[in-house]
């Protein structure tokens, strides 16, 4: 609509320009010409303006939808969780983890696929919340600054008070078979501990993940294809596409499942 208008509008113009001259009795064509293409240039000008504000608008669009729809997938799985109802075969237990009712090891792989993509789920939910933001309230008038001069708030819980507090509540859903990241984003000092409360954009052309395949399976882990589908289409990209990675699932002597080989896709 915007690049109607500005085309019209040159048109407009240039037709008043001819009209001007030969009511004047200075009807020359180059004057029209200069003035038609003064008139187109200040077109294409308004048009590439009015694709710049459009292109901004719709990323910003983008962006926004997919900061919803990890807050609402995040809302989801707590809301899982919290109600323990996954399937009939498993639950996640009070932490997000995912508990089998009887012998996962007698489950069918459809059942071991459905489970692997309920505790994916929630192993991004709860790497969200520790890597990007913090999961604890933060007083951000109490910091401390590494070497490179990052600024960590104190975690306010009391029952925080050491790294080992920190990974405690991680490894409720995370395997510690498996390294973290928290050393980069938490400190320990005096009793207390501090929080990076990094924060960064999601990215807008993530759509979904889903469990795709069983790679192989071990006596306490279990690996699988999770194929994490993009689109690039509303910017201007290449379209759809997608991209599988590795992911396990360990299990411990109870039988509760927790996220091993993982990585954030968004």
């Amino acid at each position: 609509m915007k690049r109607t208008i500005a085309m019209l509008s040159a048109l407009t113009l240039a037709a008043c320009a001819a009209s001007c001259n030969e009511k004047t009795g200075k009807a020359d064509h180059s004057d029209v010409s200069t003035a038609a293409a003064s008139t187109t240039e200040a077109a294409t000008e308004a048009e590439t303006e009015s694709d710049a504000t459009e292109t901004a608008a719709s990323t910003k669009k983008a962006a926004e939808t997919q900061t919803q729809s990890v807050t609402t997938a995040a809302a989801s799985v707590t809301t899982a969780a919290q109600s323990g109802s996954s399937d009939a075969n498993f639950t996640y237990d009070a932490n997000g983890a995912v508990q089998f009712k009887e012998d996962s090891a007698e489950a069918d792989d459809q059942t071991l696929m459905a489970a692997a993509q309920a505790l994916y789920e929630s192993a991004c939910k709860t790497q969200w919340y520790f890597t990007v933001g913090s999961p604890y309230e933060l007083d951000m008038n109490d910091y401390i600054e590494n070497q490179y001069n990052w600024q960590f708030y104190r975690i306010k819980d009391a029952n925080i008070t050491s790294m080992a507090d920190i990974r405690a509540d991680y490894h409720k859903v995370f395997s510690d078979r498996y390294p973290d990241e928290l050393d980069l984003l938490y400190m320990e000092k005096d009793g207390h501990v501090y929080a990076l409360d990094g924060s960064r954009g999601a990215n807008i052309f993530y759509g979904y993940s889903k469990i795709t395949d069983i790679r192989s399976k071990g006596e306490d882990e279990i690996f699988f294809t999770v194929t994490n589908y993009y689109d690039e289409t509303d910017f201007g990209g290449e379209g759809p596409y997608s991209e599988e990675e590795e992911f396990s699932v360990v299990i411990d002597s109870e039988g509760v499942w927790r996220a091993g080989k993982f990585r954030l896709p968004y």
